[in-house]
């Protein structure tokens, strides 16, 4: 039995090869624990005329809602180099539209949710397999093997924290939070972790074997545990890593800013989304403006680099809620920033509810939700009572253009086309 787990290239985009595909690591290493031969075929910034897959029974793509197209390709790859095999489709767009997929020719099977024990229910009914599956997990992520690293070319991958390579890591999945705009929200808000003993080992098996001691920890929200947190902060310092993490505000202090500092975290990234209390309310963000401005304030007075993220056009956007974001941001003075288009990806509220939102049209054309592309602003895929797409197109450019103009402060503008995605994040 062969099983190749692949990752689709991203087209449009400044640079496909970031990171190394930590969920893939992750699946592989639980297929091979359980006896299973697994690779990892990292397709991203391979061109369409070279894209190839290796013999297997068993292929899983990762699937993001605009990477459909391109993956319709290689599954027709797949089927060509073994017509018996299964073709299986995970990620976070055949989570929430798996019958959909399931509709189109080559996708044999959808998994939902986590894909390490779902992988294995798969590999073991082949080839009498079922269209979907579901196997969430324990919430002790401990039960579970580190990533299998060595089935990539971490070389091959380009990003830099502090000048320096670094490799990603994951101390908890999941995020008790229901923004209206995350596609995640309802499937992933069950947060589990690693004890940090756990976490500590792998640390120190990275240091070991890569000799990298630049870190970019990839939780939801690093610090949605203070307790932990704490002890994780405590285990790191004697490491001597320095270390990238994503959190809210609303929920830390001062004195965490200066705890993480201290521990080796040097780049914190707050979603912020908008600088208007209105939208925040109605994207059920539940936290305040001022929240935003406190956060970014104190991990400033720490020491830390503040990259803050924020969405232009989430419905109710207009030159009002503009003008408040804008205000943000010159009191705020993030050093970094990256700002993405609103995209109603399936299963978000938006999606599911559209009417709740003013929302009166909602494209189905998958190729085009993507956050923002290579011609510099996002895909726009809705209407709403108050705002044409036209309208909207006219509106965020004019706001990208007043954020080249006259934000002077930062060196984020390098970053920010650094982060032209297209759709790569969800």
């Amino acid at each position: 039995m062969k099983v190749e787990l692949i990752l689709p290239p991203h087209y449009g985009v400044v640079d496909d090869r970031m990171d190394a595909p930590l969920g893939l690591m992750h699946i592989a290493s639980s297929i091979r624990k359980a006896g299973f031969d697994v690779r990892i075929n990292d397709l991203s910034g391979v061109p369409r005329e070279r894209l190839s897959v290796d013999y297997a029974d068993i292929y899983g793509i990762t699937t993001y809602t605009t990477s459909l197209e391109v993956n319709r390709t290689i599954a027709k790859l797949c089927k060509q180099r073994n017509p018996n095999c299964k073709v299986v489709l995970g990620g976070a767009h055949p989570t929430h539209a798996g019958y959909e997929c399931l509709a189109e020719d080559n996708f044999d099977i959808v998994v939902r949710g986590e894909g390490e024990l779902a992988m294995i229910d798969i590999i073991e009914d082949y080839p009498n397999n079922k269209d979907i599956y579901e196997r969430p997990l324990d919430g002790n992520l401990d039960l579970y093997p580190d990533p299998a690293r060595d089935l990539v070319d971490h070389d091959s991958y380009s990003r830099k924290l502090l000048g320096e390579k670094s490799q990603i890591i994951l101390t908890s999945r999941g995020c008790p939070f229901r923004c209206a705009f995350c596609a995640l929200a309802k499937h992933n808000k069950v947060v589990k972790k690693r004890s940090v003993e756990r976490v500590a080992e792998e640390i120190k098996r990275v240091i070991k074997d890569y000799n990298c001691r630049v870190f970019k920890f990839a939780d939801d929200i690093f610090t949605v545990d203070k307790r932990r947190t704490a002890k994780l902060c405590e285990m790191f310092a004697p490491l001597g890593i320095r270390f990238r993490i994503d959190t809210r505000v609303g929920i830390d202090t001062r004195e965490d800013y200066e705890m993480l500092y201290k521990a080796g975290c040097r780049m914190i990234v707050f979603g912020i989304e908008s600088g208007s209390q209105r939208l925040l309310d109605a994207m059920n963000k539940q936290t305040t403006v001022e929240q935003g401005l406190q956060a970014i304030e104190w991990a400033k007075e720490a020491g830390l680099t503040v990259r803050a993220f924020f969405i232009f056009g989430f419905p109710g956007e207009n030159r009002e809620t503009i003008r408040e974001t804008k205000e943000f941001i010159k009191l705020a003075k993030p050093d970094q920033f990256f700002i993405s288009t609103f995209v109603p990806y399936p299963s978000t509220d938006v999606w599911r509810n559209p009417q709740k939102y003013g929302v009166t049209r909602l494209d189905k054309d998958f190729s085009n939700y993507y956050l923002v592309g290579s011609e510099g602003h996002g895909g726009v895929n809705f209407e709403t009572e108050l705002l044409s797409k036209e309208e909207f197109t006219k509106l965020e450019l004019e706001f990208r253009e007043w954020v080249k103009r006259e934000v002077e402060w930062t060196g984020g503008m390098q970053d920010y086309e650094e982060m032209l995605y297209k759709g790569v994040t969800q």
